[in-house]
């Protein structure tokens, strides 16, 4: 016989979760439209409803809810980043996928605007970058690490430094093209120049790589 407190603990987790998406998306508009230090948790209620207790409660304060906020965005990218465990041997394929991934969040306007935001704020509040580089980039380039760490054990690719090579591909899709967009010298790459772009930064990067 079904237990009807099972329903509705499963009722109180979607409220839970659909509550947590709305605050997120309220946050996010006014963090990338108005800036970390112009946006408040009040704005944030105003915006969703609720109270102060249930951002405290979900996030535990604006900077964390800034945090959340940057590893949201960061989710696409490292969902597309196999784990090791499920990673393919085509090393290529894998790397690609990636690329691809991450290459759609750095010309992706919300990113583009976060950027913007944390250079605009980092000189008034350091911690502001450094939470953006750990909830962000940081973890992107962990991810990827592990992926080449674990090509590395399995004898694919010669790599002494798997951190230290995440970094170097990673900056290689970023290049001085990611630098003009976030100055607003020119338009976010288009879907067919990213995946040109990647497949460029992939072959040659395997050059330095790949085992032989």
């Amino acid at each position: 016989m079904p237990n009807p407190n099972d329903s509705l603990q499963r009722r109180s987790r979607r409220n839970t979760d659909a509550l947590r998406s709305q605050i997120l998306d309220a946050a996010s508009e006014l963090f990338l439209r108005d800036g970390y230090a112009n946006t408040s948790v009040d704005a944030v209620i105003a915006k969703v409803g609720g109270s102060k207790r249930a951002i405290y409660s979900h996030f535990g304060g604006k900077e964390d809810l800034f945090a959340a906020m940057i590893a949201d965005l960061s989710e696409q990218a490292l969902v597309a980043i196999e784990p090791e465990e499920r990673a393919g041997d085509d090393v290529r394929h894998e790397l690609i996928r990636a690329a691809r991934a991450i290459m759609g969040i750095l010309m992706d306007p919300r990113t583009i605007a976060l950027y913007r935001v944390v250079i605009a704020e980092s000189g008034r509040m350091p911690g502001l970058a450094e939470t953006f580089l750990q909830s962000g980039p940081g973890r992107a380039t962990e991810s990827l690490a592990r992926l080449l760490r674990h090509y590395s054990r399995a004898g694919l690719v010669d790599v002494a430094n798997p951190r230290e090579a995440a970094e170097h591909f990673i900056g290689m899709l970023r290049d001085e093209s990611h630098l003009e967009v976030v100055l607003g010298v020119r338009k976010p790459l288009g879907e067919r120049a990213q995946r040109a772009r990647v497949e460029r930064v992939v072959d040659i990067f395997l050059v330095g790589v790949l085992a032989r």
